[in-house]
């Protein structure tokens, strides 16, 4: 049975591999510029280099998923649930299939497991807020998942939706105690007093979504 430490050591290591890959290599750069027309019907990027702007974006987005899922489950611990089933099945997918070649699973390949993470993490908060009376976690993820939802297009980003609110369901009317409560809000400001451990990627990068009204204005542009 893998231990929780080889859980995020294996989700570490795929991510770390995954942008190592793409310094050398750079297919999801190029991946991106090909599909650039497409992508601005949807995604606003920066007039300067837009590709590698989205390629940081992702890069961080995927790599903060160990992290804030690491300080998810410590809150969960804190107030004595269960975050074990959550984390097994976020790791697993980053993994699995054990068949891929691991040198060769770049960044496109771990998107679809790190937005399963991030909605998971966006549906938990939602469903132990009102236990606690607080988001327990110092971001609003909502604009980056939607980009990254854009990326991988609206049929296969249902699909791990569905995943994502199965996970969340778990903790639908939580009922904690007041030791409970009490230990979640402390072990949470400890987060809070971290403010770069909880980056607003989307708005750094300069990368946001269009609203249809716009798209509809840009075309009788044209």
């Amino acid at each position: 049975m893998v231990s929780k430490t080889e859980d995020y050591q294996l989700m570490q290591q795929c991510i770390d591999r995954a942008v190592t890959l793409e310094r050398h290599k750079g297919g999801f750069r190029r991946a991106i510029r090909k599909s650039l027309p497409h992508l601005h019907r949807s995604i606003q990027l920066p007039q300067h280099d837009g590709p590698l702007h989205l390629t940081s974006f992702v890069i961080r987005y995927i790599q903060a998923v160990p992290k804030w899922l690491r300080q998810l489950e410590t809150l969960c611990e804190a107030a004595g649930v269960d975050f074990e089933p959550v984390r097994e099945l976020i790791g697993h997918s980053f993994a699995d299939p054990p068949e891929r070649h691991p040198d060769e699973i770049g960044l496109a390949a771990l998107l679809d497991d790190a937005y399963l993470a991030h909605r998971t993490l966006e549906e938990i908060n939602e469903r132990l807020q009102p236990a606690c009376g607080i988001p327990l976690l110092p971001m609003d993820p909502m604009v980056a998942n939607l980009v990254v939802r854009e990326l991988l297009g609206e049929t296969f980003a249902n699909e791990l939706d569905a995943i994502c609110v199965e996970l969340g369901s778990r903790y639908r009317d939580q009922q904690l105690g007041p030791d409970s409560i009490v230990a979640m809000i402390l072990c949470r400001q400890k987060f809070i007093e971290a403010p770069g451990d909880w980056p607003d990627f989307a708005g750094e990068m300069e990368i946001g979504l269009r609203m249809p009204a716009m798209e509809a204005d840009l075309d009788k542009l044209h």
